[in-house]
């Protein structure tokens, strides 16, 4: 039997990992706003709306699941939001797969926190929920968000044609069994 309740709040050495709320509407508009954080995202910037909408869809997965992408927030401060991030189901080209994202505001990037975050994301699939596999969705030019997935043991698994006239997307993947044997 999994155990949900250990999904949330989860504490990493310097992060809160706590179920998204629909209040936390002001902090995912502020990031998913943020030209910066969106300057890989074909699609640009959310506005406020759109933004309510996406996390609209992801607090009714954790409804629907018991599982989800975290408000990540600083341990230390854990009122301040520096991002959002985890697992959660998602159609990713032709399969339907947990896909991990995350998305932090641009003032904390290069302190390791996504790896961080994606860690912790990584055994709550693998060790918690007993998953196969999990997949990461990133456009070729996302340097930094590869980084972050090769960081973790994810390797590049596949292409897809995801934006009509652009790159295909890279598909990462990480196993089960190849994240077990990692931590042995």
């Amino acid at each position: 039997m999994i155990n949900f309740s250990s999904l949330s709040p989860l504490k990493t050495e310097r992060l809160l990992l706590r179920k998204l709320e629909r209040s936390d509407i002001d902090s995912a508009a502020i990031i998913h706003g943020d030209p910066a954080t969106n300057i890989h995202n074909p699609t640009g910037p959310r506005s406020r709306e759109t933004t309510r909408v996406l996390l609209d869809d992801w607090v009714s997965a954790w409804e629907r699941q018991h599982f989800g992408y975290w408000t990540v927030c600083s341990i230390d401060v854990p009122e301040r939001v520096l991002g959002f991030g985890g697992v959660m189901r998602k159609q990713i080209g032709d399969f339907s797969g947990l896909n991990i994202y995350f998305r932090f505001a641009a003032d904390t990037w290069g302190k390791g926190y996504a790896t961080e975050m994606a860690k912790a994301a990584l055994h709550a699939a693998f060790v918690v929920l007993a998953e196969d596999a999990v997949y990461g969705l990133v456009r070729p030019a996302n340097t930094p968000s590869r980084r972050t997935l090769e960081k973790i043991g994810m390797q590049l698994y596949a292409e897809v044609e995801d934006v009509p006239g652009e790159a295909a997307s890279l598909i990462y993947r990480i196993t089960r069994t190849d994240y077990l044997a990692a931590q042995s």
